[in-house]
């Protein structure tokens, strides 16, 4: 039996000292207009390897300019139809036995969500928020790129633990936010709990749970106590 805490704990410390390392570019609190501003500067520099529905690059790359490690991993992202959930991000199966700079990643964004009742549909959250959640997966990404494969081999196992997943989910939403994508992560939770139907989506449990204990990923409330607590935002 293994620690969720202690398979995640070495790589977290990595990537938040790979802050320092990097030209990451400041919080804002609406990305729209430095996205449209900095769409050929992020296409040369972070387009590279990526495979994109064009009509959700700029999101991505406004996105993947906050993890400029990744500027050259070969990335796929793919819009799915029919009974999808919402956007979930995988290494390729074969590139988990390669060296970790080899490897190559797919993040499936749900262009429907009638596997969820009420349906919700990531072109549906306004930009600021498409741009949050892809920076979500993009930190699962750069975490997955600092595991050797018996590494990835036990994060997958570690998936069938609610416990594992809801710290992992939770870690991944703190590297997020480090990043600088705060502002963005509260947008799409934000839309996630209005589009489940909840009168206070700012403090609003999380929507895919009925058991309002339980937090897998930050409410905008909880994103907002850690970004105060944050020098990315001072």
């Amino acid at each position: 039996m293994f620690s969720a805490r202690k398979i995640f704990l070495v790589p977290l410390q990595l990537l938040f000292v790979s802050l320092t390392n990097a030209q990451i570019p400041s919080p804002v609190v609406d990305i729209t207009a430095r996205m449209n501003n900095d769409y050929s500067f992020n296409k040369k520099n972070f387009g590279i390897n990526k495979t994109m529905p064009q009509e959700f690059e700029k999101q991505i790359l406004a996105a993947l300019s906050y993890f400029p490690e990744l500027s050259k991993t070969k990335i796929t992202f793919l819009l799915q139809k029919g009974n999808s959930g919402v956007i979930e991000t995988r290494p390729e199966w074969l590139s988990v036995f390669k060296n970790s700079h080899r490897r190559a990643y797919l993040v499936f964004i749900g262009d429907s969500s009638s596997k969820h009742t009420p349906q919700f549909m990531y072109r549906n959250s306004p930009v600021n928020g498409q741009v949050g959640i892809i920076g979500h997966e993009l930190a699962h990404i750069l975490y997955f790129s600092k595991r050797n494969t018996f590494g990835l081999l036990q994060t997958g196992i570690g998936h069938v633990s609610t416990k594992y997943m809801d710290n992992f989910e939770n870690k991944t939403d703190s590297i997020t936010i480090e990043r600088g994508l705060g502002y963005q992560l509260i947008d799409w939770n934000i839309y996630l709990r209005k589009a489940f139907g909840m009168t206070d989506p700012e403090n609003g449990p999380d929507p895919f749970f009925t058991d309002t204990t339980r937090e897998r990923y930050m409410s905008p409330a909880r994103i907002r106590q850690v970004m105060s607590k944050s020098n990315v935002y001072k």
